[in-house]
């Protein structure tokens, strides 16, 4: 659906049609701003000990010798952790104290398959539900709608009919994509892993910077996802998703690109949004980590543990949260992968019932198998954390 197709469907409030009763609150309360929020969903197992860098850590360098290259200019959060080097935008953000980290957190997937990985965070339960997910049962339980920026309507949406998908249709990084999936698959394969290269290469040399075919900027994204957000004021919950984070080769290159666009694109959405940034939550989340110990070819593989950011402009922030587990033999998950302390449906279901002043019923709602977290992320008089 064009862009410009889905501002006037948005504005014909043709997209409320199946929700009357939704419109009359909307208009009692049209003097209250509904409190929104953006869900950036990063495909691929983001490598969080290269995101929130724990300094503190003797063993990182002996376990990643080259990956700490490059990471001397690293942003201080406080006396234990820092930011990526890319990351300007939310460092500032955190200096503002409007956007928080947490360290060693999961969904409590086990596996390392990003598939199996991305429907269990999506889903939102205890064991995945390919006919539920988290955001779903979001707008169904408050009566709100929700949009995905995104090339089709993401499990997260089901199983309700108050959620939409728009993606630019001059964006394209299928092959991009389709390439990293191959390089996930092809990991335990030495012939198969060296045809892909041998083929990657060959197509990279006979394209021209020119010719290759234009990748989504994320940034634009975001720009898109605040206009919608503008033009319709009614939907409460945005989806964006994010790839590239499968960083199995050259990981320092590829994840300084992508943190700059990540950082590029919640700048963008605090710039754009406005006023409306006080109203609004943003949660950046992966389906899982990586290893902690680099691999052969200048990556890490697949793992467990990762970390998120939560940020707006009514958050609590300025803190690192979780429990570190440490990086020793003995503290590994399965003696290769950081080993998760806290789970990332409960930092979320937290998030939302304080920034949405849900209910107790509301939030066990949206996630019926996860308990709250008895922090306070947001400066709101009438929130009650019991």
């Amino acid at each position: 659906m064009q862009r410009r197709a889905l501002l006037k469907l948005l504005a014909s409030g043709a997209i409320m049609l199946h929700s009357p009763t939704l419109y009359a609150v909307n208009e009692v309360k049209k003097a209250k701003p509904l409190k929104r929020v953006i869900w950036i969903l990063q495909r691929g197992a983001v490598d969080s000990l290269h995101t929130i860098i724990p300094a503190f850590e003797k063993n990182l360098i002996s376990l990643r010798p080259d990956l700490v290259t490059g990471l001397e200019n690293a942003y201080s959060l406080d006396d234990q952790y820092k930011l990526h080097p890319s990351l300007i935008n939310v460092h500032d953000l955190f200096m503002r104290k409007e956007l928080s980290c947490i360290v060693a957190t999961s969904t409590g997937y086990k596996g390392r398959s990003h598939f199996d990985g991305q429907d269990y965070l999506e889903s939102g339960l205890g064991a995945p539900n390919l006919q539920s997910g988290w955001l779903g049962r979001a707008m169904d339980t408050l009566g709100t709608e929700g949009i995905a920026i995104s090339k089709s309507t993401p499990l997260a949406f089901r199983d309700s009919s108050r959620g939409r998908n728009f993606y630019p249709s001059n964006f394209d990084n299928s092959i991009d994509s389709l390439t990293d999936d191959l390089v996930a698959l092809y990991q335990y394969d030495e012939k198969l892993t060296k045809a892909l290269t041998s083929g990657t290469e060959i197509k990279s040399a006979l394209m021209s910077d020119s010719k290759k075919r234009p990748s989504a900027s994320f940034s634009k994204l975001c720009s898109e996802c605040a206009d919608i957000m503008q033009s319709k004021p009614n939907i409460q919950f945005v989806m964006i998703e994010s790839g590239g984070w499968d960083t199995h080769k050259a990981q320092n290159a590829r994840l300084s690109r992508e943190l700059g666009q990540l950082d590029d694109g919640i700048a963008q959405l605090k710039k754009e949004l406005g006023k409306d940034w006080k109203n609004t939550l943003v949660l950046v989340t992966s389906e899982f980590g990586r290893t902690v110990r680099q691999n052969g070819t200048g990556g890490t593989d697949h793992g467990t543990a990762s970390s998120m950011f939560i940020a707006g402009g009514s958050h609590l922030g300025g803190s690192v949260h979780g429990t570190w587990p440490g990086l020793s033999d003995d503290a590994l998950f399965e003696k290769r992968d950081l080993a998760p302390t806290t789970n990332t449906f409960s930092w979320i279901s937290t998030a939302l019932k304080q920034h949405l002043g849900l209910t107790l019923s509301q939030a066990g709602a949206i996630f019926p198998d996860h308990s709250l977290y008895d922090y306070k992320l947001f400066n709101d008089e009438k929130i009650h954390l019991q």
